[in-house]
């Protein structure tokens, strides 16, 4: 009896957890052409890619898991011509980024980045394969 109570509250608490645990992340590089190259540079504690120069039009990603106690983070700094910008693109399991709900759905386990002329859009895509991107961070100059 106190096993099954145990099983039934072990499900009630991981149920509204991503089970499989695996994430996406998405750079896309959407500048426009004839101008400087994108380069990227993204890290966590455990993993660093290096910097990286998408070509334009193409897509920079990753996939995880999610560590056991949810504090994942992966974060990216962008360089292009004279300006830059970092910031966390990974440390919510539930929105990708803390006050991601602005811009995704809950559950959220696509994180996709559209890397344009004006700054930086946010969003993930439905179930159709549609993207739905909101403007998220400005670029800054160096």
């Amino acid at each position: 009896m106190i096993s099954s109570l145990v099983k039934i509250l072990f499900l009630l608490f991981i149920m509204p957890f991503n089970i499989n645990g695996e994430y996406e992340v998405h750079i896309l590089n959407n500048l426009p052409p004839n101008t400087p190259m994108l380069q990227l540079h993204c890290a966590s504690a455990d993993d660093d890619f290096g910097h990286q120069y998408p070509d334009l039009g193409k897509d920079y990603s990753w996939s995880f898991k999610d560590n056991f106690f949810g504090s994942t983070l992966y974060f990216c700094h962008f360089w292009w011509g004279f300006k830059q910008n970092v910031f966390d693109v990974f440390n919510d399991a539930r929105y990708c980024i803390h006050g991601g709900d602005k811009f995704v759905p809950y559950d959220t386990t696509k994180c996709i980045y559209g890397v344009q002329e004006d700054g930086f859009y946010f969003g993930t895509e439905n179930f159709m394969g549609k993207q739905n991107l909101t403007k998220y961070a400005d670029w800054l100059s160096s």
